[in-house]
């Protein structure tokens, strides 16, 4: 019984000081004077049980920025193997950061689709794929107002969720990108970290400037391609 219980110890202390960790070196993070290295991110990874790595940003980007943001999640995927990877099912960053992943090993990448036939036809065999849909009333609710604290302007959007028309599939997204980040389970847990492609001159706007602020809110360490592909 002893050994049983000094186990059970030792196993809470290491997830504490996991989470200590991983909770020093996000806010760390946040310091805008700071950006992510690879080692730091190393250091996230191997102090998370579970880690997850966000991978997206905007639908247009040019060919040659393509390649290097399916390189670099190409990169990470073998370097880090315990780690899953997330996207998003969109054209663009999302789909080229997924395709260095697949590459690797499609069974660690995560698809949140706003809906069920989102780009059914562009699907990687072998990825996991969820939807808002699958949220219980409970989590909905909570997701939410993740979503207007990211986002305060959004409160109204967020009311049509449910309904049908532009509103509403603006509001389907907008949850999507929320659950993300913020994650609903063991298997969909919150990230641990977050790579963007962005618009440089304004990074912010749109739904990749919305799940950006959800990582601020969240106290994830996030990187924009002027630090990842450093990396390369």
């Amino acid at each position: 019984m002893t050994a049983v219980v000094l186990s059970l110890v030792l196993l809470y202390i290491k997830k504490l000081f996991s989470s200590l960790l991983q909770q020093f070196l996000n806010i760390l993070m946040m310091n805008n004077n700071t950006t992510i290295t690879l080692e730091t991110l190393s250091a996230l990874i191997n102090a998370t049980d579970s880690p997850v790595i966000l991978l997206e940003g905007r639908r247009s980007i040019p060919a040659e920025e393509y390649e290097k943001a399916s390189a670099v999640a190409n990169f990470l995927a073998p370097r880090f193997p315990k780690a899953r990877f997330r996207s998003g099912n969109a054209t663009g960053s999302d789909e080229a950061f997924s395709k260095g992943v697949a590459a690797v090993d499609a069974a660690r990448l995560q698809v949140v689709a706003p809906y069920r036939n989102h780009r059914k036809n562009a699907r990687f065999e072998g990825a996991t794929y969820q939807y808002p849909d699958t949220l219980s009333p409970i989590q909905v609710e909570q997701i939410v107002a993740k979503t207007v604290l990211a986002s305060p302007k959004s409160s109204s959007l967020m009311g049509q969720l449910g309904k049908t028309g532009r509103l509403a599939a603006k509001a389907d997204y907008l949850l999507r990108d929320t659950l993300k980040v913020v994650g609903f389970s063991e298997e969909f847990p919150k990230i641990t970290a977050a790579l963007f492609y962005v618009d440089q001159d304004s990074p912010m706007d749109g739904g990749t400037g919305h799940t950006i602020r959800v990582c601020q809110k969240e106290g994830i360490a996030v990187a924009f391609q002027n630090e990842w592909v450093q990396w390369l």
